[in-house]
């Protein structure tokens, strides 16, 4: 069909190209939007580990681990999870364009960026030794099973916040 400059494209089904081609590169996200997103999904991911800790007392696996109590859930101390959480999920919104169609198994392996800062920075500064080897290797143990499901549950949030397309 040819058509002037004045003329409506028009598809199969009587909408307008031009305003499908619009509304579909609208309705990707930014990156600013992508990384709120993630803001409030690490949160969500940060709750998942704080509640697991509580699982992990109650069944005593945390006692075994040398871990006496867990995290608490009162004002001040549950924040600061819950914000370094946050703050990971937006590291995790950077690229969840790019891993979005391997999104679990991205989350599922994610958790080890945070796993890493707390091992080789955080532990150290707070005189817990490396891996936080100081407190026994239990206690490591302890560590990475509390943290497994941080980069599952944030990516799992993000997906049910984001939809079908980031």
């Amino acid at each position: 069909m040819n058509t002037t400059k004045n003329e409506i494209k028009m598809d199969e089904d009587g909408t307008d190209k031009h305003w499908k081609a619009v509304s579909t590169m609208e309705s990707a996200l930014t990156v600013s939007q992508r990384a709120a997103i993630c803001f409030a999904a690490g949160v969500i991911g940060a709750g998942a580990v704080v509640l697991f800790s509580h699982v992990l007392f109650q069944l005593g696996l945390s006692a075994t681990l040398g871990v006496n109590a867990p995290v608490s859930l009162k004002s001040p101390d549950i924040y600061k999870p819950l914000f370094w959480g946050g703050l990971w999920g937006i590291l995790f919104g950077l690229f969840i364009k790019t891993a979005w169609k391997r999104l679990s198994l991205v989350g599922f392996l994610y958790v080890l960026a945070p796993l890493l800062a707390l091992f080789l920075f955080f532990l150290p500064i707070s005189c817990a030794g490396y891996f936080g080897l100081k407190l026994g290797p239990t206690f490591t143990l302890y560590l990475l099973l509390v943290n497994l499901p941080f980069g599952i549950v944030t990516a799992l949030a993000a997906r049910a916040i984001i939809g079908k397309h980031p």
